[in-house]
């Protein structure tokens, strides 16, 4: 019992006191004259960045297969010839959403042919449709990118909407 009291007071006392306090020093210049900051620079970075260039968020679904054929390294392929300046078509397929990527010798993406069903429709774009034609619903919506490494992308969405026995097809290019 004695044991167990002290033991209790030694812990409650043992917290109370600061870890390191006298240890640690923080500064605010750093004199390294060695130092050079580096750069990291994404192969695929353009590609990548569609939805800065549409100024549109693009759904979950559409960012995770275009992050899968931005980071495919067209060398490790059997068929790649360091040999050869050529250019590479892969397929990329994830359920009802395809890439077709056309990459060159070093592993950028010249341009791709995407294809998505059933995406998330961008708020911005839901809202306004909403207000165009109220009563209706969504039914479904496609997403159709066509990328050039060039000339940027051109992002397509197809919705359906539905009221009563009606539907409409509404097409939009960003």
């Amino acid at each position: 019992m004695k044991t167990c009291l002290l033991g209790l007071i030694f812990l409650g006392l043992a917290n109370l006191s600061s870890a390191q306090n006298d240890l640690a020093m923080e500064t605010s210049q750093f004199n390294d004259k060695d130092y050079t900051p580096r750069s990291i620079s994404v192969l695929n970075e353009q590609y990548l960045n569609l939805e800065l260039t549409a100024a549109q968020p693009l759904a979950v679904s559409i960012k995770k297969l275009q992050k899968v054929a931005a980071d495919f390294d067209v060398s490790k392929d059997p068929v790649y010839s360091k040999n050869k300046s050529m250019t590479y078509t892969v397929n990329f397929q994830s359920s009802d959403n395809s890439i077709t990527a056309i990459y060159d010798t070093k592993g950028v993406i010249l341009s791709s042919e995407e294809y998505y069903e059933d995406v998330r429709i961008p708020l911005t774009i839901s809202s306004q449709l909403a207000k165009d034609y109220p009563g209706w619903a969504f039914l479904n919506s496609s997403c159709t990118v066509n990328y050039e490494h060039t000339n940027g992308a051109e992002i397509t969405y197809v919705i359906t909407l539905k009221k009563e026995n009606k539907s409409k097809s509404i097409s939009l290019t960003l």
